[in-house]
């Protein structure tokens, strides 16, 4: 497999086409990220110009995701590592190209509420595609039309980083975020979109079902905890004592049932800032819609995590990218254990080898890693 470089103005670099290993890891709430690892030839010239088509800045893109007219992944360096201990190797790694958003913050309170794809669509125009200061817009960064998503959000930041903020988005309200790499138009596309249902609980589409009975799994690792649960908040605004705002979160829940999480929302004003530069003060019953939102938010960070982690067979009844994907709601289950998830397809990870491809799969929740818990307990203080 070739893959394709190309500096940020979407000029061809060139190709590499002999490479140790690449590891291609998608994700559907969250920037997806990349590690390749290269022997370096011989001789120095070759080396050097190996070494100088990767520099950091510069985009990759898969042969097999470049066809004509197409949008699809790319992935930007970031990092690179040469070391010489045994054979001479260069290993360089970094993020899809939908971290460039998180380069930008939100610039000073902004406050939009319609469906999540608006919502989404709006912070990322109000701060990278057509901000006030044309200092700060991504070049090349554009929004896809609108796929009709229907679930409603009512957001207010004020100063966040826009990555995080999107990233929380699509994890309270269930819903895809990416951007794609537009050859054809020299384009970057900032797209929000859902993923098929493709559980036995639905007949409108053919079913997607992963069992070691089928032989569509080569191995499986499946993690049920509550480590970091919370399913109660108590949400705290503006105000001092017992004059601060509150607002609370399922306070129907008692006794061992009840698992509670303060969450700090001084930052939200009770004043807002309408696109016309004209504020607006919100009714108590709006900000406290407002303080439940935040609230959500932080809930939807602790969750139970429920996760199938598992290896595709690329040989099985079900094709990667065909009968099923990124994002998409599938069954997934193993009689011997008793479990059978109906649940999302949150990860995938694909890994070029020896000429072989390996796929693996994260089913269901994402498994915090240690800098995700880190950003979660700063949030929340």
């Amino acid at each position: 497999m070739n893959i394709f470089v190309f500096n940020k103005n979407f000029e061809m670099q060139g190709i590499v086409d002999t490479f140790i290993s690449l590891i291609w890891r998608r994700e559907f709430y969250k920037t997806g990220t990349f590690e390749f690892h290269l022997n370096l030839p011989e001789p120095d010239q070759e080396a050097f110009e190996l070494i100088n088509l990767l520099r950091k800045g510069n985009i990759l893109a898969k042969e097999n995701s470049l066809e004509e007219g197409s949008l699809e992944e790319a992935a930007y360096i970031e990092n690179i590592v040469i070391d010489d201990q045994e054979s001479e190797t260069c290993v360089v790694s970094g993020y899809f190209i939908e971290n460039f958003i998180s380069e930008r913050i939100v610039w000073g309170e902004q406050h939009k509420s319609g469906s999540v794809e608006e919502v989404m669509k709006y912070f990322v125009d109000k701060n990278a595609v057509n901000p006030s200061d044309p200092n700060r817009i991504i070049p090349g960064l554009s929004l896809s039309e609108n796929r009709g998503i229907s679930k409603q959000a009512n957001e207010v930041n004020s100063y966040g980083n826009l990555a995080e903020l999107i990233e929380e988005l699509a994890l309270k309200y269930d819903i895809g975020w990416r951007v794609l790499f537009d050859l054809t138009n020299e384009k970057y596309v900032f797209d929000v979109y859902e993923g098929r249902d493709l559980s036995v609980n639905q007949s409108m589409n053919p079913r997607a079902i992963f069992a070691l009975e089928f032989e569509n799994i080569i191995q499986q690792k499946y993690t049920d905890s509550e480590n970091s649960y919370k399913n109660f908040a108590l949400v705290g605004g503006q105000g001092e004592g017992s004059a601060r705002k509150l607002a609370l979160i399922n306070n129907n829940l008692s006794g061992f049932e009840r698992r509670e999480l303060f969450v700090d929302a001084k930052d939200l004003s009770n004043t807002i800032q309408n696109d016309d530069g004209t504020e607006q003060t919100l009714s108590d019953a709006e900000y406290e819609a407002l303080l439940i939102e935040r609230g959500n938010s932080r809930l939807a960070e602790v969750q139970p995590i429920k996760t199938f982690e598992s290896g595709i067979s690329v040989t099985s009844n079900l094709i990667y990218k065909q009968d099923f994907d990124l994002g998409d709601i599938v069954t997934i289950k193993n009689d011997r254990w008793g479990v059978v998830l109906n649940t999302r397809i949150t990860t995938v990870e694909e890994v070029y080898e020896n000429d072989t491809v390996d796929i693996r799969v994260n089913f269901g929740s994402n498994i915090p890693t240690l800098i995700d818990r880190i950003q979660q307990r700063q949030r929340m203080r």
